[in-house]
């Protein structure tokens, strides 16, 4: 009889332990106790959390896509740079020059491309892209520019560390 006794009560402080946290953080924020302003830094973990869930749904979504080839030659970097350029380089950044905008304006920060790369895959990119990432900011760009023209600018992203040298030398130049 003792013994159920005490697995009734390390079950109950078990659910405690469980519920208890949960609910802090449901009253802490009913009570507006959470920065929401885009302009605040965001911590550590509120950082780890968001960052996760993105990547699990994006990772979700990303499977039912069916990755073109990436292409070859110049040309299609080229015209990935010039839409980048266009609709992405105003919160992404450009080379050297990191979007004041996307760093200091949005919460999370948008990736700077041009500095920092790109940690997503070509199929998760082009999901992010064609239908943005809700609460972010990342606006959906399928209304706006066509599959072939988002893979243009996936297939540039993803080799944007590692340009052809004409590549490199017209992301590094001035726009025309």
């Amino acid at each position: 009889m003792a013994l159920r006794g005490e697995a009734i009560r390390l079950g109950l402080a078990f659910l405690a332990g469980l519920v208890l946290p949960l609910l802090l953080f449901l009253l802490v924020g009913a009570a507006g106790l959470f920065p929401v302003a885009a302009t605040e830094s965001p911590s550590r973990l509120e950082t780890r959390i968001a960052r996760l869930f993105v990547r699990r749904s994006l990772a979700r979504e990303a499977a039912k896509v069916v990755v073109p080839p990436a292409p070859q030659e110049d040309t299609s970097l080229l015209q990935g740079l010039r839409t980048y350029r266009r609709n992405c380089a105003g919160c992404h950044g450009k080379p050297a020059a990191p979007s004041r905008w996307g760093t200091t304006g949005f919460y999370p920060r948008v990736p700077q491309f041009a500095d920092e790369g790109s940690s997503l895959g070509p199929a998760e990119m082009f999901v992010a892209a064609k239908h943005g990432i809700r609460g972010t900011g990342m606006g959906a760009w399928q209304a706006n520019l066509s599959d072939e023209d988002i893979w243009l600018v996936v297939w540039f992203l993803q080799r944007i560390q590692a340009l052809p040298p004409a590549v490199e030398q017209a992301w590094k130049s001035p726009p025309q």
